[in-house]
């Protein structure tokens, strides 16, 4: 196995054993040698491991003090590797609550916010990036792409300093909703069923500056993605409900 190999592998290892609390917030975690031992890896690759789940706010490295695991709330959670790991060894369908949360605090703001400020090129640019996607419907890693480019297109259409930084962030929330449901039956035939006409409808109602239409339709595009997440389950959580509240 290659170097770059072993330490990924040393890596998702050790964020495993974190995430599901074999060490849990505030423990230590086990030390060097020990490490290597479990993991059979020489202690290069254990430091470097433990440098990169130190950079993802997972674990603490102290002189004289081993590394110290730390609470969740340390931890970068639009990491993509985060994201990761807290969806295939935490409660996944929590995750995707989350996430949806987010997304309809941000998204269907900012689709009015787009469909009042767009510029005509930037209303041409977001009808271009969603034909983009209807060429792409059947190749699913170029719709992804397309996908995403729709979504901060609009975020950018705000011309709100503060929202245009959130750009990243709409690649993470969309790329990881993408993965959270490409296992649940979504395919070609699906996006143009269900995904592209709902993008559309944002499209076509930021191009005629309708922004309650546009806050509908992205609430719309959010709504079917838990649905799709999660078979069965009608609509998507309200943001800010308490958790633990009836669903």
């Amino acid at each position: 196995m290659s170097k770059k190999n072993l330490h990924s592998s040393a890596v998702d290892k050790v964020a495993e054993w974190i995430v599901t609390d074999r060490y849990a917030a505030g423990t230590a975690l086990p030390a060097e040698a020990e490490l290597c031992e479990a993991l059979g890896v020489s202690r290069t690759v254990v430091r470097e491991a433990i440098k990169t789940l130190a950079a993802k706010g997972m674990v603490a490295v102290a002189p004289k003090l081993g590394s110290r695991v730390l609470d969740e709330h340390s931890w970068h959670m639009f990491d993509p590797q985060v994201l990761k790991w807290r969806l295939a060894f935490r409660d996944s369908k929590v995750v995707a609550e989350d996430l949806v949360e987010l997304r309809l605090l941000l998204e269907p703001a900012a689709a009015g916010l787009a469909a009042g400020r767009a510029t005509h090129s930037e209303r041409r640019e977001i009808r271009c990036a969603f034909e983009a996607m209807e060429a792409a419907a059947g190749e699913l890693n170029a719709y992804g792409l397309a996908d995403v480019r729709f979504h901060q297109l609009i975020l950018l259409a705000c011309h709100n300093s503060f929202l245009t930084r959130l750009a990243p962030l709409i690649e993470i929330l969309i790329t990881t909703t993408l993965d959270l449901y490409a296992d649940k039956g979504w395919n070609a035939s699906h996006i143009a069923r269900a995904a592209l006409p709902l993008h559309g409808k944002v499209m076509e109602a930021i191009a005629v500056g309708d922004a309650v239409a546009a806050e509908a339709a992205a609430k719309a595009i959010i709504s079917r993605a838990f649905k799709d997440m999660a078979p069965g389950t009608a609509v998507a959580p309200t943001p800010l409900r308490a958790r633990g509240a009836t669903r």
